[in-house]
């Protein structure tokens, strides 16, 4: 690679990892060029990409940057997944490629501007999806609103009943029945 071309890429690294919602760093090392092809494939479902460095390039690029405590996951052989839109949707597809495939190994990430450790992106990736995540947030602000609701209408209800309750009353002393017994 002649200097300008590493110029270059210093220049796209540091620019992917600005971009990226979550960068996840690995030792892809073990794995085959097919394995390699077909986690690429996985990730371009969820708009991430999977892309080897040179460690001596990143290092360049993070500095560049400003993310320092990155550089201690660059070491032997590195691969850095830029995240698009989901960083969960990554982290799962990386959990279970994982599993089939353990010579991929996590070394660390981040996230927004916080630096992950490996067990850190682990967790991540068993967290449930976005639209779970969603729900469960609209499910946790409705039900103290329904019981908020339900307080409220007991009063109403219960001075419903005893209006119904009055009105009955009522209406049975006012029948025709109820008259003639008063004659009597």
């Amino acid at each position: 690679m002649n200097r300008q071309a590493k110029i270059e890429e210093v220049k796209r690294i540091g620019e992917d990892l600005k971009k990226s919602e979550a960068s996840f760093i690995f030792d892809y090392q073990g794995l085959k060029v097919v394995e390699l092809t077909e986690f690429r494939k996985m990730l371009r479902g969820v708009e991430a990409r999977f892309h080897v460095v040179k460690n001596s390039l990143a290092h360049r690029a993070i500095e560049k940057i400003g993310l320092e405590g990155l550089n201690q996951f660059f070491s032997e052989g590195t691969g850095i997944i830029f995240v698009g839109k989901d960083p969960l949707a990554s982290a799962r597809i990386v959990k279970e490629f994982i599993l089939d495939h353990p010579n991929l190994a996590i070394k660390g990430g981040i996230l927004g501007r916080n630096i992950l450790k490996s067990d850190e992106v682990r967790r991540l990736g068993e967290m449930p999806s976005r639209e779970v995540l969603l729900s469960q947030l609209l499910g946790g602000i409705q039900s103290p609103l329904r019981k908020l609701l339900g307080i409220l209408n007991s009063p109403l209800s219960n001075l419903m009943g005893l209006l119904k309750a009055i009105l009955s009353k009522k209406k049975s002393n006012d029948s025709p029945q109820s008259l003639q017994k008063e004659d009597d």
